[in-house]
């Protein structure tokens, strides 16, 4: 009887200890995270495993933080899961639901609601939490897309021909009623014979939506070496290539409040090779080098229109992995022009993947010595540093860069 008592008692203090996360997961800081390829969630102080013997990646927060998407699948020795079972977490009532099944990792939740946008067997598809059941069809042949920032609609990007050499079609499908959405061709990026473009990248807004930066991608192998970052006028009227950079999205990112876009620049596949953050100023058309000679630029947020963190390491080829040189955070001021070191990582340890918090004087980065990683925050001037998350699964690496998106989900209310 005792030992029945004893296992009620526990059962109870468990599941008030998770309604008590779930309650409160739209009002505080939370993370979603891959854990021995297992789904886990921590928000505030209060860590949980939410999937149990799954192999789990690419967790992604709705816009009001009660909802996880995430890709599950079946891990086939090293190769990276990028296709897969698209399924969602509600964080409130601790469910499970399947969406569908052969879906890339390019899904969108929409900034404003709860509907997911995805691509599942060549076709572009939303669907409603309200009715995850009914799966509405956008259009075929859909090679990236990304959300209105109004979430009016959608900016897709598809080929014109079967060539490789056609041109690349960008074009709008607003919303309209009974989830009907109307086509409108947006923009024509022009594919010369010796351009071999095949796509984009999905899409990013500058602040006051004006603007939108995204990567021209090339076919097969020439897309690890370099791809071309291109800024377009919302109105479809003014159209820039910038530069040359790898095919990472997090390298390319708009400031908070200026037209000011920051992008790791330099070609061939190695990171720690030629890469350079660079700043453009999109209205006076004038662009800024911030790394300086000898060393590279990786990962990097905005903490205001004026700083920039920076995951920085010293230049190098390929050398033995043991003496390959590992990054530490910088904090860069780009009125004083002022370059500080911030975080100070042991010698076989990297930090990447900084991320300013909104309305704190805090950030939040991922640190690794190759063979697990963990989650640190601390205060933006590089003190009060603690680990906030412990032994993360690493992201699949690629010539020395680690995709941590693939493993880690940051929620900001």
């Amino acid at each position: 009887m005792k030992k029945i008592i004893m296992f009620i008692l526990i059962f109870i203090l468990y599941n008030h200890s998770f309604s008590f996360i779930s309650a409160e997961s739209n009002n505080e800081l939370a993370a979603a995270f891959i854990k021995n390829n297992d789904l886990w969630i921590k928000i505030k102080d209060k860590e949980m495993r939410v999937t149990n013997g799954e192999y789990v990646r690419f967790p992604k927060w709705s816009f009001d933080g009660n909802w996880i998407a995430y890709i599950r699948g079946i891990k086939e020795g090293q190769t990276p899961l990028y296709q897969g079972e698209l399924w969602l977490y509600d964080v409130k009532s601790n469910t499970h639901f399947k969406v569908t099944s052969n879906v890339n990792k390019n899904f969108q939740w929409a900034p404003n609601r709860n509907t997911l946008g995805y691509q599942s067997d060549k076709v572009l598809k939303i669907t409603d939490v309200k009715s995850l059941n009914v799966h509405h069809n956008i259009a075929s042949g859909i090679i990236n897309f990304s959300w209105l920032p109004d979430g009016s609609g959608l900016l897709t990007s598809s080929k014109a021909g079967e060539s490789v050499f056609s041109d690349i079609l960008l074009n709008k499908f607003i919303l309209k009623n009974n989830n009907q959405f109307q086509p409108h061709h947006f923009f024509t990026i022009r594919v010369r014979e010796d351009d071999n473009f095949y796509g984009t990248s999905q899409f990013k807004w500058s602040y006051d939506h004006c603007w939108i930066a995204f990567q021209i991608i090339p076919t097969a192998s020439l897309s690890a070496d370099s791809n071309t970052i291109g800024v377009l006028s919302n109105d479809g009227r003014s159209f820039y290539m910038v530069g040359e950079m790898l095919n990472y999205e997090e390298w390319f990112q708009w400031a908070p409040g200026k037209n000011f876009l920051a992008y790791v620049q330099g070609i061939n596949r190695i990171s720690t090779l030629n890469k350079k953050l660079e700043v453009k100023n999109i209205h006076k058309d004038t662009k800024v080098l911030i790394t300086p000679k000898g060393y590279v630029d990786r990962d990097l947020t905005w903490k205001t229109d004026n700083q920039i963190f920076v995951s920085r390491s010293a230049e190098s080829d390929l050398v033995d992995v043991a003496q390959r040189p590992m990054p530490s955070i910088y904090h860069v001021n780009l009125v004083t022009n002022k370059q500080k070191k911030i975080t100070y990582p042991s010698s076989n340890e990297g930090d990447f993947y900084p991320i300013s918090l909104k309305n704190e004087e805090k950030f939040i980065w991922i640190r690794t010595n190759r063979e697990q990683a963990s989650v640190l925050i601390g205060d933006t001037n590089g003190i009060n540093q603690r680990h906030w998350i412990k032994k993360i699964d690493l992201g699949t690496w690629y010539y020395e860069h680690w995709n941590w998106n693939e493993v880690f989900s940051l929620y900001q209310p």
